[in-house]
């Protein structure tokens, strides 16, 4: 007897349409996928909604900071009443549906991660980054006119020059907990003073933090806008870019080639786009927040003209309570298909399947083996992609942890 049913629900598997079926769970996986009606100790009656893999956020921060400054956040706010205010970040989330998140740079996402993985709090499965590597002026310096110092102590990214302080960074950042390795390849949008186009980090230095990574069988995911830090980047042999505003075409085929990912991040452009001022982002993001968001609309088509795959990922990293917001997170998809001009289903598979198989995990797709992470959604994303707000149920790890749109 298989210990959960999910009964007669419209069925995407992540990486496509299957229709009506039932998917039977043992313990935390799935194992059985057929139109057969086998007997289950639990019950899930799916009768009239679409059935999909919980939902991944490839890219995002979970920070627990409120409003819309960064800088004034790391440096006025007790770390703890930040991780505070991301453990209900994580319930939030797990409400929305996803039952997996990337945290892209974050201290306290080892933390976060370790506790949801002890049952302390609820939440998605997290994939933390820990501390992003940067060169000094580099993206993870939110401000460049305070002492270096200063950003040593706030301790958000681990700053290291030349190769031999790479490595070491990159041993040290490893050592924490970090499930992978984020650098910092160019410049960005909320660090003061530089550029998105500019690369950052040399070839050699990010080569051996590639070579640190794949030692214990993990990878680098690069923070990269513009073209010649993300080819570097590429060439060095990091595994998924992020954002990607500013690439050319030359270097989407070079991706294309090495099976690398893009993450376009439509969220946080267009949430600082059009509330920047209201969330008193720093004077600095507000006057680069242009060109990035003009650029990644290109980035997104030279992707799809290329096989290169989407990955869907919001880049959130503060409470906003607005419409763009943590918790939210599923405004990615519909951005993805109103703005970068992907198919539902192909919005879809970018939350699920492809992240699934970028980052190698054990869930993201319906299928016997991989974890029951299973979400419920009263409506059709696929006709409808504005129904993946609609979730009803969320199921993770062959549990029902969300029923009705209430946590149990």
């Amino acid at each position: 007897m298989y210990s959960l049913a999910i009964r007669n629900g419209i069925v995407f598997d992540g990486e496509k349409f299957i229709g009506k079926t039932n998917i039977y769970v043992d313990g935390d996986k799935i194992v059985k996928i057929t139109n057969e009606r086998l007997d289950a100790k639990e019950e899930v009656n799916a009768e009239g909604y679409f059935v999909m893999p919980g939902l991944i956020d490839a890219h995002l921060h979970l920070t627990g900071i409120r409003g819309g400054s960064l800088l004034m956040g790391y440096l006025l706010d007790d770390p703890r009443t930040r991780l505070l205010r991301a453990a209900n970040w994580a319930r939030e989330l797990l409400m929305a549906g996803f039952t997996t998140v990337r945290d892209c740079g974050e201290p306290n996402s080892i933390i976060l991660r370790n506790a949801i993985n002890e049952g302390i709090i609820p939440g998605p499965r997290i994939i933390a980054a820990g501390s992003p590597i940067t060169q000094t002026f580099g993206h993870a310096e939110l401000s460049h006119s305070l002492p270096l110092e200063w950003s040593i102590q706030l301790g958000f990214g681990e700053i290291c020059d030349g190769v031999d302080e790479c490595i070491k960074a990159a041993r040290k950042v490893l050592r924490s907990g970090a499930d992978f390795i984020k650098i910092m390849a160019t410049g960005g949008v909320l660090s003061e003073r530089d550029r998105p186009e500019w690369p950052q980090l040399t070839p050699e230095e990010m080569s051996a933090i590639v070579r640190e990574a794949e030692k214990v069988g993990t990878y680098v995911a690069a923070h990269a806008h513009g073209d010649k830090g993300a080819r570097i980047a590429v060439e060095a042999g990091v595994r998924t870019i992020e954002h990607g505003s500013l690439i050319t075409e030359e270097t989407v085929k070079l991706m294309a080639e090495k099976g690398v990912s893009l993450t376009p991040t439509l969220s946080i452009q267009e949430l600082i786009y059009k509330y920047g001022k209201q969330m008193g982002i720093d004077p600095w993001g507000l006057e680069k927040i242009g060109q990035v968001r003009e650029g990644v609309i290109n980035s997104i088509k030279l992707a799809r003209k290329y096989g290169v795959m989407i990955l869907a990922g919001t880049d959130l990293g503060f409470k906003t309570g607005l419409d763009i917001d943590m918790g939210k997170n599923w405004v990615e998809v519909k951005l993805l298909v109103e703005l970068g001009g992907l198919s539902s289903e192909e919005a879809l598979r970018a939350a699920t399947g492809n992240a699934s198989k970028m980052l190698r995990l054990n869930t993201g797709i319906i299928r016997e083996g991989y974890l029951a992470d299973i979400v419920l959604i009263n409506g059709n994303p696929l006709e409808n992609i504005n129904d993946i707000a609609r979730v009803s149920t969320v199921i993770k790890g062959g549990k029902v942890t969300v029923e009705n749109g209430k946590l149990i």
